[in-house]
């Protein structure tokens, strides 16, 4: 569907996305507890600072560096629980934008929307007397809506390491 407007051109694509839900007998907080010791987080000023700088080589390193030993890195979280509590709604829940800059390159190589799935993001959740969970879009599934990063290796890459240590906390 396109729209009339001259000025800003508006496209519509629908798209089916996998889900994945990894259910946990463990609690919000231990899976919490786990996700932050298993990844570390980026310095968004740091990064931001060595990318100004220009020496991809530093970047690279401080990306591995942070990585360790998973690879991939917090690049920033936000506790959505609190506030959905203060509304009288008995949820805790977490998301985490997470991945791997260097990773990442062999995503925006193919395309410039690889940002929208691009740190992955996962949302971790609870509700009052319910299993915690982990929820992710597929990375092939939801990269998988752009025809040109059909031959990307990256989001089978994604599948194939995410998928296991995000069960592997949640167990």
């Amino acid at each position: 569907m396109k729209s009339t407007d001259k000025t800003a051109e508006v496209t519509k694509t629908p798209f089916t996305c996998e889900l994945v839900t990894i259910h946990s007998k463990r609690s919000f907080a231990d899976l919490i507890s786990r996700i932050e010791s298993t990844f570390q987080h980026y310095d968004a000023e740091t990064l931001r600072d060595l990318t100004a700088d220009g020496d991809s080589e530093k970047l690279a390193a401080y990306v591995k560096k942070v990585g360790e030993p998973t690879e991939f890195a917090i690049f920033y979280w936000l506790d959505q629980g609190t506030t959905q509590r203060l509304a009288g709604i008995p949820i805790e829940s977490r998301f985490y934008l997470f991945g791997n800059a260097t990773i990442a390159q062999g995503l925006f190589r193919y395309s410039e929307r690889a940002g929208l799935g691009a740190p992955v993001r996962f949302c971790v959740s609870q509700r009052d007397g319910e299993d915690a969970r982990i929820d992710i879009d597929l990375p092939t599934s939801f990269f998988s809506q752009f025809p040109e990063m059909r031959d990307s290796p990256v989001p089978q890459e994604l599948d194939d390491r995410m998928i296991p240590l995000l069960r592997k906390i949640a167990s």
